[in-house]
């Protein structure tokens, strides 16, 4: 219970400058209740409820707001939730759909695109990722059969760009919702928590790592030879001699796997610190996305 509480955007995001923050307005506030109020309807009671013993131990605070005086929970994570620190509020929206409330469901909930249009209506940099789930096999009385499992909840992201972030960021985490590219997707969300927590050489690691488990994707639902173990640079030119793209797409598309296997925490440094600049990062994961959204459009 309690890992679930902890892992929220407060926690995982890396501060930035005051200068490059965008308040979240008491509008876009009020939206997001009003959309738990008229989505949940008599099960907004008990998501208040559960929300309050969340936050609770999240602050680690019997009550949430100073000048509550011993009243109702549910007028305190209200009061809380209208008068919070920014990414406080964020918080709040991820638990919402972390806590198992009622009413809640998954893996589609309409309040999610609504969330996301609500960011857009005030010009947030914000995106809130969908459910991730994922295909397991099993057995029902001895038959083998398969079945389905979440794997991921969804969690606020920062949109650096918005061009990139609808052109490249937004189309990948959309293909990378199928259930065949979840190893792919659970490590591209990694990358992009690790470059919001500043941890740069392992952002690289895993967008490589994301790139080479969606060619690896790509190559098995087009009957491409290929073997687990293959590089990143073998995959890539077992891809490209099945299509009909030229050959000079190759060094473009294989700096991913240049700069993971030059910067990234998957070798040692040796003698020489590698450090890995914020913009570096950033390039890699705009250029994982953009690629993603490119060999996947050419195979599909």
């Amino acid at each position: 219970m309690l890992d679930k509480i902890f892992n929220v955007f407060s926690r995982r995001e890396k501060p930035v400058a005051k200068s490059e923050t965008i308040s979240l307005p008491i509008e876009f506030r009020n939206r997001v209740v009003m959309l738990l109020r008229d989505e949940l309807q008599s099960s907004f009671a008990t998501c208040l409820s559960t929300l309050y013993n969340k936050l609770a131990y999240l602050h680690g605070k019997f009550e949430l707001n100073e000048t509550r005086s011993h009243g109702e929970a549910s007028d305190d994570v209200l009061n809380f939730m209208l008068s919070c620190k920014d990414e406080h509020f964020l918080d709040v929206i991820e638990l919402v759909f972390n806590s198992e409330i009622q009413g809640v469901s998954w893996p589609d909930n309409r309040m999610i695109p609504a969330i996301n249009d609500f960011f857009k209506i005030d010009n947030l940099p914000y995106h809130l990722t969908p459910y991730v789930m994922e295909e397991y096999e099993t057995s029902f009385h001895g038959t083998p059969t398969t079945g389905m499992r979440l794997t991921q909840y969804p969690q606020v992201i920062r949109k650096d760009s918005e061009v990139l972030h609808e052109s490249a960021l937004k189309p990948a985490l959309h293909i990378l919702r199928g259930k065949e590219f979840s190893s792919a997707n659970s490590e591209f969300l990694c990358a992009l928590e690790d470059q919001r927590s500043g941890d740069y050489r392992d952002c690289l690691t895993k967008c490589g790592s994301a790139f080479e488990s969606t060619m690896k994707v790509l190559c098995k639902d087009n009957s491409i030879q290929y073997k687990e173990t293959d590089t990143a640079s073998a995959l890539l030119k077992s891809l490209l001699q099945n299509s009909q793209l030229d050959s000079y797409w190759e060094q473009p598309l294989i700096l991913i796997a240049t700069l993971r296997n030059r910067l990234s925490s998957s070798h040692g440094a040796g003698t020489q610190s590698k450090n890995v600049s914020p913009h570096v990062a950033a390039y890699v994961v705009n250029a994982t996305a953009a690629a993603i959204v490119f060999l996947a459009g050419e195979f599909s």
